[in-house]
């Protein structure tokens, strides 16, 4: 369960930008990239743990693989393997730069799109297996369903299904996709197209429904365990539909939303915008509360253990709002 205050608990400040969203350890720490280069770890109570320096941008948000072993992307186009001390395990190097985070599969292998048109998979010891390419550049970060197939967006136009050894098994054109895809229970693949639409498709590829906003969708949906889809548009507005489609609520912002919503168990819905403000909506879409930033919220936030909210801010600070307990 999500705060009931914007009560700022802490702030941490980096040197540039945020556009990484954070990912939290079993043991509470929280890792978070900016665009000062650096992979920040940093200790429930705002306290830096250790950082590590990347020599380029970070926009990707890290991923914690087998063993705790956290794996963050370079707009330089490294890839770098830490253990959770922070100590280097591997790094490699590939063309282009990387702003799709990466996504680790059940034997720890991990994905990731480039913007030289690749996606990538490199197992656990940094050796590149295969790489898939599309036509242009791939921002959305892959999403893999239990049988290990892998849903991705290109901006050719195309969502992709591919298998674990790198070949196709189908693609749509569904106009220029940035967003993620997320998997619904039964399989259904939902994502966001630069077209305006948010699309609903089958595991075969066919269109289950389709819903219409009025500007091009960079936010990647969430689902809730009711299975309710939440995303956010460029039109200023946060959706939530329900598992056909129907439209259930709608919040406006003002501004853009980029941001995944983060949802608790109490199905209460967290997500930033380009208004400097990161909103706290209940389960009807109505505001609870909101708290402004200095800057603007263009990635995700994540909620901790003890309900506590983790962002960043285009303002160069990491934020944790939570309940004074």
């Amino acid at each position: 369960m999500g705060p009931k205050t914007n009560n700022l608990k802490w702030k941490f400040p980096t040197r540039d930008s945020i556009d990484s969203s954070p990912v939290i350890r079993r043991d509470g720490t929280i890792y978070v990239g900016s665009h000062d280069g650096k992979l920040y770890a940093i200790k429930p109570d705002g306290a830096i743990k250790w950082f590590y320096d990347t020599g380029g941008k970070i926009y990707s948000t890290p991923a914690i693989g087998l063993d705790d072993v956290i794996y963050v992307c370079g707009w330089n186009g490294k890839i770098f393997a830490l253990d959770f001390n922070g100590k280097l395990k591997w790094k490699i190097q590939i063309k282009g730069r990387i702003s799709s985070s990466p996504a680790i599969a059940a034997n720890g292998n991990i994905y990731l799109g480039s913007d030289n048109y690749k996606l990538y998979a490199i197992n656990t010891k940094g050796i590149i297996l295969w790489a898939f390419a599309t036509r242009k550049y791939v921002d959305s970060s892959p999403a893999i369903n239990e049988e290990g197939t892998i849903y991705f967006g290109s901006n050719d136009g195309y969502i992709y299904a591919i298998n674990q050894e790198g070949k196709l098994k189908w693609r749509k054109r569904k106009g220029k996709i940035t967003s993620s895809p997320a998997i619904g229970s039964d399989g259904t693949i939902y994502f966001g197209s630069n077209d305006g639409n948010f699309y609903a498709l089958n595991p075969d590829s066919t269109l289950k429904w389709y819903f219409q906003t009025r500007k091009w969708i960079d936010s990647s949906p969430a689902i809730g365990k009711d299975g309710s889809i939440y995303f956010g548009s460029n039109d200023s507005k946060l959706y939530a539909l329900n598992t056909d489609g129907i439209l259930k609520w709608t919040f406006k912002t003002s501004g853009v939303i980029t941001s995944s919503p983060a949802i608790d168990s109490d199905g209460n819905v967290y997500f930033g915008s380009w208004d400097k403000k990161l909103y706290a909506l209940n389960p009807d879409g109505m505001l609870k509360w909101s708290f402004t930033t200095g800057g603007a919220i263009k990635s995700s936030p994540a909620i901790g253990s003890d309900g506590t909210i983790y962002f960043g801010s285009s303002d160069g600070n990491f934020y944790a709002v939570g309940d004074n307990k």
